[in-house]
Parts: C-alpha cells; sequence; structure tokens
C-alpha cells in the first residue's frame, strides 16, 4: 500500500498497470469537484467520467464497462457512496481494460487489508489555498498580505465557508487602504456561518457561557429559530450516530454533507455525552419545536433553557422515550 499527497501524485508518471487509486479526502466535496477532480481529468487527458453510487449501479453496468473495446477512450468510474468492502472488491479483479481508471472517494477510517493500492490523501494546504485564492481573485487577490491570506485560510478550514464567502471578504474589503488579520476576524466573526459553527460547537463542548453568547448574536442578526433548532438536531443526531452505535459510517457523512473538519470535531465532542444524555437532549428539542408549532412561546426563553441542560449530567434516559437512535429523526 503506497501513500502519497496529491500534489505529488498528480505530478508524477503513472505506471500503465495501474487502475485503481484511493482518494482520502480531507476537503469538503465543492473544493473536491471544484479545484482537484478538474486536474485529474486533465492528467488522463478525459471527460469521460461515470459516478457510482452503489454496488448496485456497478453490478448495472460492469458487464458492458469490463469488455474490451476496439477504439478505447480513457475513463474514470468514480465511485462515491460504494462501500469500502465493494471498493475493495474491484480493486483486487484481475482483469481490468487499460482505458478504465477507478476512483475511490473516502471520507472515513478504513477498516480493510488495502494493499497493492495508492492512496492519496488529498487536503487543502494553506499553499493550495493561496494558488486557488490567486486563481479566483484574479487581479483582487495582488494586494493580499501574506498574514491575510493566512487568516483567511484558518476561516476557511474551521467554517467550511464557501469560494463566495472568501470573496465577499475581498470585495468588501478591497478599498480599505491595507487589510490586516484584524479585518477578517470582524469579517467573518459577524457572518450568519461562523455564528452558527461557533454557537454548535460551544452546545457540543457543553459551553453553555460560550453557547449563550453565540446564541444572542444569532438573535441580532435575526437566524431563524425553526432552522436553528433543525441545525442543533443535525448536530446531535450525527453525534449520537457516532457514539450509541460506534459505526465509521461514509453514508452518513456524505448524506449529511459532513466536512472532514466538522467530521474530526463531531468524533471529539460525541465523546462529552452519555448515550441517555444525547437522547434527553432529543426529546428536550422535541419539546421546544413542538411549543413553536403550537403555541406562541419566547423563542428565547425556551432556548436559552435548553442551554441550561447542555450543562446538566443525566445518567438515566428519560422515562417518555426509551428508544434507539434510528428514531431520533422528527426534528
Amino acid at each position: 500500500m503506497e501513500k502519497t499527497t496529491f500534489q505529488k501524485w498528480i505530478t508524477s508518471d503513472i505506471p500503465n498497470n495501474q487502475y485503481f487509486f484511493l482518494i482520502s479526502l480531507n476537503i469538503s466535496r465543492h473544493f473536491w469537484e471544484q479545484y482537484y477532480f478538474p486536474q485529474i481529468k486533465t492528467k488522463f487527458k478525459t471527460n469521460i467520467v461515470y459516478r457510482v453510487e452503489n454496488e448496485k449501479t456497478w453490478k448495472e453496468m460492469e458487464a458492458e464497462r469490463m469488455l474490451p473495446k476496439l477504439f478505447p477512450e480513457k475513463e474514470i468510474i468514480l465511485l462515491d457512496g460504494i462501500s469500502e468492502k465493494g471498493a475493495l472488491e474491484i480493486a483486487q479483479k484481475k482483469s481490468i481494460p487499460d482505458n478504465l481508471i477507478f476512483l475511490f472517494l473516502n471520507e472515513g477510517e478504513l477498516t480493510k487489508p488495502w494493499t497493492n493500492v495508492t492512496i492519496i490523501h488529498v487536503g487543502f494546504g494553506e499553499k493550495e489555498f493561496y494558488q486557488w485564492i490567486g486563481k479566483t481573485a484574479g487581479e483582487k487577490f495582488s494586494g493580499l498580505p501574506a498574514a491575510v491570506i493566512k487568516s483567511l485560510y484558518k476561516y476557511w478550514r474551521e467554517y467550511n465557508l464557501s469560494e463566495e464567502d472568501i470573496m465577499g471578504f475581498i470585495r468588501q474589503t478591497e478599498l480599505l487602504p491595507k487589510r490586516t488579520p484584524l479585518d477578517v476576524e470582524l469579517f467573518f466573526e459577524k457572518s450568519e456561518k461562523t455564528l452558527l459553527f461557533r454557537f454548535l460547537d460551544a452546545l457540543s463542548d457543553r459551553d453553555t457561557q460560550l453557547a449563550t453568547k453565540y446564541f444572542c448574536s444569532l438573535q441580532k442578526i435575526n437566524y431563524p429559530s425553526s432552522l436553528l433548532v433543525s441545525m442543533i438536531a443535525r448536530r446531535f443526531r450525527l453525534m449520537a450516530q457516532v457514539l450509541i452505535t460506534g459505526v465509521e459510517n461514509q453514508d452518513l457523512w456524505k448524506k449529511n454533507r459532513v466536512s472532514p473538519f466538522e467530521i474530526r470535531k463531531i468524533k471529539t465532542y460525541s465523546k462529552k455525552f452519555s448515550p441517555s444524555e444525547i437522547t434527553n437532549l432529543f426529546y428536550a428539542l422535541r419539546h421546544m419545536d413542538r411549543l413553536l408549532k403550537t403555541t406562541n412561546s419566547d423563542f428565547s426563553i425556551l432556548m436559552l433553557d435548553f442551554i441550561d441542560q447542555i450543562s446538566v449530567r443525566t445518567p438515566t434516559l428519560h422515562p417518555q422515550l426509551k428508544q434507539s437512535v434510528s428514531s431520533l429523526n422528527g426534528i
């Protein structure tokens, strides 16, 4: 099993007998599609891509794709959503047409014995971020000090910012005589996305004081109450999956569009709660959601009460909610 970085692999010569590559993603899907995947298509000189999201899809197309062709063109088979077991079976096949290139996208921890396969680690380091932002911002990029780019990279990585978020900062600050890291902090600390992530992280870390601070900030920008409850439920549902089932579930991350950075945070935060505490918090969220939909209850009071419950250790399960994690989907 050979491990390498994307930067080394994309510029190296690939032996003719290599057709299967495992892509270990440590970036958002957005940047994979926008920045990295086009480079792979260029390397193999093809725009023919087949996306395989499950074993059934591969079984349906396998017979045709595996037949030798008279005038074959390079084709990329993107295994995105197929199980690790299913991908490994493909990698171990003895006879593969020369025109096929398989890429298995993996965002979780590997559990199978991978041999004779190159594992390519795809991460968006500061150097790649610098290149990307220079290409994206064009002339506007030339006036950005290195310290500002470093600060932009920090916020991009921690809060899964989009291209539009970064460009929003560049556009709105280009008339400043000199931009500093403080300008980056002030700009993104007031952004909806940053405030939301900081609020969710504070809740997940059981820091009620910080959670209250960011909740008040979200209230000031009129963040929708129903959406906030939904985002809290999403975060705790993901933590419950890790905590209660103990499953490293790629489908879970993909379905919920969880970035690699958030995955690491969820794994860390889930250790701060017991299964019964997670379940009790879902009961409290459901109760809050029901009150918001059926009464004129004050959202601020309800949420502050919920934040207080985060700090309470509850070793036993709520008597009205003795159920598994699979039922935590009512919000």
